[in-house]
């Protein structure tokens, strides 16, 4: 096994169980909105219904997926779903600071070779 594509899928992993842990608070805000829906003098209850559903939702999707993909083994396919699971991560521009450098090894044909792709 190549060194270089060994290091890029550890922090690869690492990206998505940060991602998790992140999507897994987003989730729970969202159930808090849902359960509390405090009144506020800039939102109504319902307001705040809506967008906690919307936060429960979107946070436990996300959480699935990046729990899958951290959990995929280095195979061919998973280096199609690393590359969407970082152009997921650049949506942010909290996380492009680490999704860029992690998609340019990403891309590096070290890394392609550990994942089995052979171009």
């Amino acid at each position: 096994m190549n060194e270089t594509g060994k290091k890029v899928f550890f922090w690869y992993r690492a990206y998505c169980a940060f991602l998790v842990l992140l999507y897994v608070a987003v989730t729970a805000g969202g159930i808090a909105l849902v359960v509390i829906r405090p009144e506020s003098a800039e939102y109504r209850a319902e307001e705040l219904l809506l967008v906690g559903m919307i936060y429960a939702v979107t946070g436990a999707v996300l959480a699935v997926v990046f729990t899958v993909a951290f959990l995929l083994p280095p195979k061919p396919y998973n280096w199609i779903v690393g590359v969407i699971m970082i152009a997921i991560g650049m949506t942010s521009c909290c996380f492009v600071p680490v999704c860029v450098p992690l998609l340019i090894y990403w891309f590096k044909p070290e890394t392609k070779a550990f994942f089995g792709r052979n171009e």
